[in-house]
């Protein structure tokens, strides 16, 4: 496991300074999306537990997680999910397997060919060197 972790006493912005991933998770918990919703990146993650009624050891296991997930680097070929390939007509013709050229807390961009997608890990599926074709 990573040794960086999300703390209680730490604020929203520093949650996702730290992970690009905690967006999602706050999400996951129906914070930040609405007006009913909203939380203040000033807020702790504490105060959200609090606040929201989710209980605290919940949320922090959820943020946490994020870095026991695949971690991609800079040069992995991957490829796209074939259900998001499925729900975006503009997939269709782009290469099977592309590269990741660039990550940043837990943030990744990945070409395939002229096309440039970002995305967390869980975006992507990491291709075995042995499966990646000659020239891909």
């Amino acid at each position: 496991m990573s040794t960086m972790q999300f703390t209680p006493d730490m604020t929203v912005d520093q949650a996702f300074a730290m992970h690009a991933g905690a967006r999602r998770v706050f999400a996951r918990f129906h914070l930040g999306g609405c007006a009913n919703c909203a939380i203040s990146e000033t807020h702790t993650i504490s105060g959200i537990s609090e606040d929201y009624g989710i209980p605290l050891p919940m949320l922090l296991e959820s943020l946490n997680a994020l870095f026991d997930g695949g971690a991609l680097a800079v040069g992995d070929k991957v490829r796209i999910p074939d259900e998001i390939r499925a729900k975006v007509p503009q997939l269709a013709n782009v290469p099977e397997i592309g590269e990741i050229t660039a990550a940043e807390s837990g943030a990744y961009t990945a070409e395939f060919g002229e096309v440039r997608l970002q995305g967390l890990a869980e975006d992507f599926i990491p291709v075995e060197a042995a499966a990646t074709p000659a020239g891909a």
